[in-house]
């Protein structure tokens, strides 16, 4: 191995670019250099070498002699030697100018150079990357602080290495602009492994770079006079463990720590490293010198002190990558892709016409699939790396909720695929944890986040089954994850396995996953996403060709129904229902739910629409119905758009107290269940809420019968919210409240159990609880909710129900004056926006 001297290599490689040429050097440059060389002086240093040179490709010995002296013969010296000897002259006779100036021009240019380095290698180009805040609030008080050191902790792709490199080059643009003698030293974890290589203490090695002898650069760092109050900033990106061998890692270490020890007496130095979360949980009793020595700045127990991304900011990224462009994007789109990893990969995969508008859950499901087919099931180590998966999924206790393994029962396992678990920890695909105590050995192994947690048990438990989507997979699904919040997302997994495998007709054992009503509406959106992105794919196999020519199973379609369900996501499901062929009765169900759903948001064009296509099928195909959707709709929509009631409906759906032997013959399903609450919610035009309980109670008697059943289910929900506003409109206030102790003990044990359309029902049912009463102060509260819903679903007919309820309120209005304007100015909007009369919701009910 060469002791190479540092100081005089890097003067070698800056003066071989100023004879090349090169003002910036980019690994697209070392192809050019190598050829130029060898038609100089006709020796061959390949590409390769050169990437290694300047930083781009890893370089774990020094160059060789041979390397050196043809470097040297293209700049114009005789060898290697003859280089060295001339540059010690030069620095024979610039010693005596030795000053802290001096200093910061010479870790200027190696701050720049490590700085290009790093920005050529981000995922996404380093020029539509965007400032973020955390890391100048947190740099700011680590700065002002009494401390020395600071980490910028957290996983694996959080983009602590950007953000570090966007405070670096606005520091040194301020402090130029203000004439600062800050001085910035950043190197990257590979130029540590460099110098430990070499031979070389980091300290010595350091202070070398810089092109000074030891004894003289201390001197001048510690001369006040000097330094006056600039400060020196020392930063090494990319500190972990996981980047050296075990022994090299812990001799880096201790020569930090020294460093470390030998400064934090003097505030002027500041010491700044990027690292994984686990690093310093694992070092961090060997880093903690004394006390109030290093700044963390963590909000939490996860050692993590880099935010993901906000809506803000993703915004902002989107319209930096694509100027000029909308980004209309959902909550749920957000939340999916605030990761800066996740965020890097979608763009990596759509770079040519990059949006987020278009994404869903399905992008990134299939962005974590590509993120696991190139850092796990390709390249090196890969069947090593799924069998280690495999043991430790095997080892978590998860019937209990309990995702750590202890490192000692998998450490057999470890051995024998080493650089498999090492790759894993490179990736962040796992993490390892170091929480021993002074009584107890504890390390423990986790999976990055619960994406590759999730994607793991999914392909192991399929793995386990054959492969296959069937029976037998469910009910260890629903033994193994009863009541576990991973359940519907490892299910999702499955799902798509057996859609891509061609198990399309399996997709039915859905129904029989014990899911609660939340999960249900989750499953329902992906699952129609999925197969709308099969069906538009142009690689679609037979299979899929021929699933879409069949209808779904009368068990499976009848699952994909309920009011519960109501949302936009639910909207495009049903229309890529319609892509089946269906009968006319699945057809008039589906295009019925799209009508209701356009009622709800007081869409009266596409309510309209969705009337055109009911009006399409023949009369004879609405006899089997227990109530007639179109008709119906059709009197929904003329109530809304032109103020006139069609008698003739609400008479149908009285004669159906004296049909009562057809009703009980009606199959109990939910599809059944939608129709009579469509008829019941068509009777409340009438103005009369003695008929709808009328209607009520002919239901309880002849339909579902079961009055436990109907307490805990979602038919029963709709049924009791609407028996209580019929009974708040005859003024039987203590009905309303008993319905209201029902459904509040029914589902107090969870939220999760009430979908966004059921919570928005709740809501109203406590403001019509709360009217007239003590409570009435709480409404306000309530109505928040309400904002909330309906900003994010579009439920605008429950609001304004909710709102005329409000206005009707003289006490309210007196009460909470500014809050009863709020809401009259939000239900006159509505009003106007939607082109409706005011007068159908504040009329008077004829008790």
């Amino acid at each position: 191995m060469n002791v190479v001297s540092l100081p005089k290599y890097e003067e070698l490689k800056k003066i071989l670019l100023i004879n090349a040429g090169i003002t910036h050097m980019l690994p697209s440059e070392c192809k050019a250099l190598s050829d130029r060389i060898f038609k100089k002086n006709g020796n061959r240093i390949s590409e390769t070498t050169f990437k290694r040179i300047y930083g781009f490709a890893y370089s774990k010995y020094s160059p060789s002699l041979f390397t050196l002296n043809v470097l040297a013969k293209y700049c114009n010296y005789k060898s290697w030697d003859d280089f060295c000897q001339k540059q010690e002259k030069l620095v024979a006779t610039s010693n005596d100018d030795l000053n802290w100036q001096v200093l910061q021009q010479n870790a200027n240019k190696i701050t720049r150079f490590t700085l290009q380095t790093l920005k050529n290698k981000t995922g996404i180009p380093y020029n539509q990357t965007i400032d973020r805040d955390f890391i100048d609030y947190h740099l700011d008080e680590f700065i002002n602080s009494t401390c020395t050191g600071t980490f910028i902790a957290a996983p694996a792709g959080y983009g602590k290495t950007v953000a570090l490199c966007q405070w670096i080059e606005k520091k040194m643009a301020i402090d130029e602009l203000n004439n600062s003698n800050d001085i910035i030293l950043l190197f990257s974890s590979n130029a540590i492994m460099s110098a430990l290589i070499s031979g070389r203490d980091i300290h010595d090695w350091m202070l070398a770079l810089l092109g000074y002898t030891t004894d003289n650069d201390v001197n001048v760092l510690l001369d006040i006079k000097q330094r006056g109050s600039s400060k020196f900033y020392l930063i090494i990106d990319g500190f972990d463990e996981h980047m050296f061998k075990s022994d090299h890692f812990r001799v880096i270490l201790n020569q930090l720590v020294d460093i470390f020890s030998f400064y934090r007496s003097h505030e002027w130095f500041k010491l700044v490293l990027t690292t994984r979360s686990a690093t310093w949980i694992n070092n961090k009793h060997e880093l903690e010198i004394g006390s109030n020595t290093w700044f963390t700045g963590f909000k939490d127990n996860h050692s993590i002190n880099v935010p993901l991304f906000s809506l803000d900011e993703i915004k902002s990224l989107c319209q930096k990558i694509r100027p000029g462009t909308e980004n209309a994007l959902t909550i749920n789109v957000a939340e999916n892709f605030n990761h800066p990893l996740y965020f890097q990969f979608y763009y990596q995969e759509h770079k040519e016409n990059f949006s987020l508008s278009n994404a869903d859950h399905l992008c990134f499901y299939d962005t974590i699939s590509t993120f696991i087919l190139n850092k796990v099931y390709l390249g090196h180590y890969s069947a090593e790396k799924i069998l280690l998966i495999k043991n430790l999924v095997e080892e978590l206790d998860i019937k209990n909720n309990v995702y750590q393994i202890n490192k000692l029962r998998v450490n057999n396992t470890i051995k024998k695929h080493t650089h498999a678990y090492l790759e894993l920890l490179s990736i962040g695909f796992i993490r390892e944890l170091n929480e021993s105590s002074n009584y107890q050995y504890n390390t423990y192994i986790v999976f990055g986040n619960n994406d590759y947690l999730e994607h793991s048990i999914a392909k192991i438990l399929l793995y386990n089954n054959g492969n296959l989507f069937d029976a037998d997979l469910v009910t260890v699904i629903n033994n193994l994850l009863i009541n576990n919040t991973h359940k519907v997302n490892v299910l999702k997994w499955c799902v798509i396995h057996a859609i891509k495998s061609g198990q399309l007709k399996s997709i039915e054992y859905i129904t029989e996953v014990y899911l609660n009503t939340n999960e249900k509406s989750d499953l329902i959106t992906f699952l129609g996403e999925v197969l709308e992105s099969e069906y538009s794919s142009t690689n679609r196999n037979a299979s899929l060709i021929q699933y879409f020519k069949h209808s779904f199973s009368e068990k499976l379609f009848d699952y994909f129904f309920g009011l519960e369900l109501i949302n936009s996501d639910y909207k495009k499901f049903l229309q890529v229902l319609l892509k089946f062929e269906l009968s006319n009765k699945k057809k008039i169900l589906i295009h019925s739910t799209l009508a209701i759903i356009a009622a709800i948001q007081v869409d009266l064009n596409e309510l309209e629409s969705s009337l055109v296509n009911l009006k399409s099928f023949p009369k004879a195909e609405y006899e089997s119905f227990g109530v007639n959707p179109l008709n119906c709709l059709d009197a929904i929509y003329y109530h809304l758009k032109y103020g006139i009631i069609k008698t003739e409906v609400l008479a149908d759906l009285t004669k159906l107290y004296f049909n009562a032997d057809h009703v009980s013959t009606l199959k109990k399903s939910a599809a059944n269940d939608m129709l009579y609450l469509l008829g019941l919610y068509t009777l409340l035009l009438s103005n009369n809420p003695k008929k709808t309980l009328r209607f009520i109670n002919f239901l309880r008697n002849n339909y579902h019968t079961d009055i436990l059943e109907e307490h805990i289910s979602q038919y029963g929900f709709f049924i009791n919210t609407l028996a209580a506003t019929s009974y708040f409109e005859l003024g039987e206030h203590d009905k309303v409240a008993e319905i209201y102790a029902l459904i509040s003990a029914a589902y107090k044990k969870s939220d999760d159990l009430l979908t966004p359309y059921m919570r928005i029902y709740f809501h109203s049912l406590k403001i019509n609880t709360f009217i007239n009463t003590s409570k009435e102060n709480l409404i306000p509260g309530e109505m928040k909710n309400v904002n909330n819903i309906t900003t994010k679903y579009g439920y605008k007919f429950s609001k304004l129900y909710i709102s005329s309820i409000i206005l009707k309120s003289m006490t309210l209005q007196n009460l909470a004056p500014e809050f009863y304007k709020q809401v009259n100015y939000d239900f006159n909007k509505i009003i106007r926006d939607c082109r409706l009369n005011a007068k159908l919701f504040l009329q008077t009910i004829n008790k």
